[in-house]
């Protein structure tokens, strides 16, 4: 399909209207029984896999190919983790994925850079009239164009591509997030070292590059709202919208307008603390690092739309974490360090997989865990299946793993 238009634009955002400070502390539940740890499902390996996210009933895995060039191969798998379906992305030229998500029709979409086709020459080589020893000369490499076009690619449930939409750029993007409904596409990532945020029209047509704060804000997550707008998520240690950082870094969360402009930002501090917001689900519920000296805890914590938590709690891990919402429920993935208040049976002295569900209030209804895995790289749910996710071991390998139905 052809590509709207593509636009080098760079536009520097003025942070002028609301903005404030939060210091998130744990808020004290009522006491509540103690929740045994159940046993996750691992379910089959998915070595390569860069990301997992649910159409339906099928659970699909995106990886990045290397050879003459760069593809996307995305694979389908059913509940079990038996493979349907495997398909390629591959134009001709240099393509990878860095993010995807799935909008409530169950089309799939993914972000990332891609490369434009080199033309090919098709001059005709005069060769020597004479050439005794019947040497042959070796064709020359195709050259391999930079992949500067940032590139959204459009997928039906079944993988196959439906549209692809392009807007170059001066280099390569770094795709944090991307976040999609009725209303079009937002991205968030960095371009030269800068943060930067961006939309596009479910016509596929893009707006202007938002470039947000210098190299000491990082945007790792964004949520589209209904209207047009957007909520992004990361981290700063400099001055944005007036306020000054008050930890090493702060946690920080914005609202940015249809128009793109800055309406709020709020900060979550702690006095020496490095914090940041890495992972934010559309019900906003967030989870981010805070490390102060040697401890490192995942702050878990469910937001209002005016960005006033409902409740919050830390966890100890190692500092990677996600979450995925189901109502009023809040599934909580971490690779934890030590005991987790309220549950029994668990008590890792490394990184080991736990999975935490807490209610609307922030108690612990459910808790399962995989001590074999370290690490979350991807979580998704779907009311079809339940939840599902992909997790690193202590040697490298990727796993899909499930929590059993409650």
């Amino acid at each position: 399909m052809k590509t709207p238009a593509r636009l080098v634009c760079t536009t520097l955002l003025i942070f002028a209207l609301a903005s404030s400070t939060i210091t998130l502390n744990p808020i004290a539940s009522a006491a509540t029984k103690s929740i045994a740890m159940k046993k996750l499902d691992i379910l089959t390996s998915a070595q390569g896999a860069e990301g997992l996210l649910i159409s339906g009933k099928t659970v699909i895995t995106y990886l990045n190919t290397s050879g003459t060039n760069t593809n996307i191969v995305l694979t389908g798998l059913d509940v079990n983790g038996v493979q349907l379906w495997q398909k390629t992305i591959d134009s001709g030229a240099d393509e990878i994925a860095l993010a995807g998500a799935v909008d409530g029709t169950g089309t799939v979409w993914l972000a990332g850079d891609s490369a434009s086709l080199t033309p090919v020459d098709t001059s005709t080589i005069q060769l020597p009239a004479d050439n005794p020893d019947g040497v042959v000369a070796e064709p020359l490499s195709r050259l391999r164009g930079d992949m500067n076009l940032l590139t959204l690619w459009k997928l039906s449930p079944t993988g196959d591509v439906l549209a692809t939409y392009s807007l170059a750029q001066t280099v390569p993007a770094l795709i944090n997030a991307i976040s999609v409904n009725v209303s079009g596409v937002s991205v968030v990532g960095q371009i030269n070292d800068k943060s930067f945020a961006i939309s596009m029209s479910p016509t596929g047509i893009f707006g202007k590059p938002m470039m947000i704060g210098s190299s000491k804000t990082q945007l790792n997550s964004v949520v589209r709202n209904i209207d047009g707008s957007m909520s992004v998520f990361g981290t700063s240690s400099e001055t944005l919208g007036g306020k000054k950082n008050v930890g090493i870094r702060d946690g920080i969360l914005a609202k940015i307008n249809k128009a793109g402009a800055v309406t709020s930002i709020v900060r979550s501090s702690a006095p020496k603390a490095d914090r940041s917001w890495n992972f934010a689900d559309t019900s906003l519920s967030l989870t981010g690092y805070v490390k102060t000296g040697k401890k490192i805890e995942s702050a878990f914590t469910k937001f209002t739309a005016a960005f006033a938590p409902t409740w919050t709690t830390r966890i100890p891990t190692n500092g990677v974490s996600m979450v995925a919402t189901s109502g009023a429920l809040t599934y909580a993935v971490m690779g934890s360090t030590s005991v987790i208040a309220g549950v029994t049976g668990w008590k890792a002295t490394s990184p080991q997989l736990a999975l935490i569900v807490f209610d609307s209030k922030g108690v612990i209804t459910g808790a399962y865990g995989a001590p074999e895995l370290v690490s979350p790289t991807a979580l998704a749910f779907s009311k079809d299946i339940g939840i599902y996710g992909l997790a690193t071991s202590n040697d490298g390998s990727l796993s899909i793993f499930h929590a059993p139905a409650r």
